[in-house]
């Protein structure tokens, strides 16, 4: 983690006034971390109490509180340590990082192998009860996704999500660590676009600028239909993902 260090307003040190710090994306401004600590004499430093996204172009300020005023310093920009990216190989996921599926006794799940998310899409079979090859999220349920590769904010779309069987929209975030911080890419994307000459398998694009995201190697994939499990008609309730793979790849 990263310690912010600056000098002292006049008139703004020790048992004077506190210090907010901020951290925000150099693209859009958005406030990504905001934390208060007390000055210290001449100079304060303080160090974000959670952890800051890999992968993003940031920048961070300080503003000197007291009864007096406030007083802020220009924004400067900094880098975290790049994503820890392995070869891409073929550019699908090579593992589940966590998986969050709701119970749901009335309409139980069969379709609930995480394992099915990796690899290329190779949804299948037919339905309610004889699909195959993809992972049923359920209601408001998730699949955190290790690519191994690094997607890298390139011209069109860098990560393309497969799904089977429906169009149910989707949620994807993007981190560059396992643990995140998850950045939200897009909310709430119909994934439906169909693939000529197949029957099953769908998919729906998402860019990393739209999080300000410049590479990642994590992908989260969270059901977005958000269908009561009560009201389930079916045994792959929620998003049904097949697969998720870099279109723009870090080499």
């Amino acid at each position: 983690m990263p310690t912010f260090v600056v000098r002292n307003a006049l008139g703004f040190d020790l048992g004077q006034a506190s210090y907010t710090f901020e951290v925000l994306t150099r693209g859009r401004g958005q406030l990504l971390a905001e934390f208060t600590v007390p000055a210290g004499r001449s100079t304060t430093s303080a160090v974000a109490p959670a952890p800051l996204p890999r992968g993003m172009e940031l920048a961070w300020r300080a503003t000197a509180r007291s009864a007096s005023g406030e007083v802020a310093s220009p924004l400067a920009p900094f880098r975290l340590p790049p994503v820890a990216c392995l070869a891409p190989g073929d550019g699908y996921a090579k593992s589940v990082v966590d998986v969050s599926l709701p119970s749901c006794p009335r309409r139980p799940n069969l379709y609930d192998d995480s394992s099915e998310v990796l690899g290329p899409p190779d949804a299948g079979g037919f339905g309610p009860f004889n699909f195959r090859g993809f992972l049923s999220l359920g209601d408001g349920g998730h699949v955190t996704v290790d690519m191994e590769g690094c997607a890298v904010d390139g011209p069109g779309p860098d990560v393309r999500v497969y799904q089977a069987v429906g169009s149910e929209p989707v949620t994807v975030y993007a981190a560059g660590t396992p643990a995140g911080p998850f950045v939200l890419l897009e909310a709430r994307k119909r994934c439906g676009e169909r693939i000529p000459g197949e029957q099953t398998i769908r998919y729906c694009d998402f860019d990393l600028a739209e999080g300000e995201v410049a590479e990642a190697r994590y992908f989260r994939v969270e059901d977005a239909e958000r269908f009561p499990c009560e009201l389930a008609q079916t045994p792959s309730e929620g998003a049904d993902i097949d697969a998720v793979q870099l279109l723009n790849v870090r080499p």
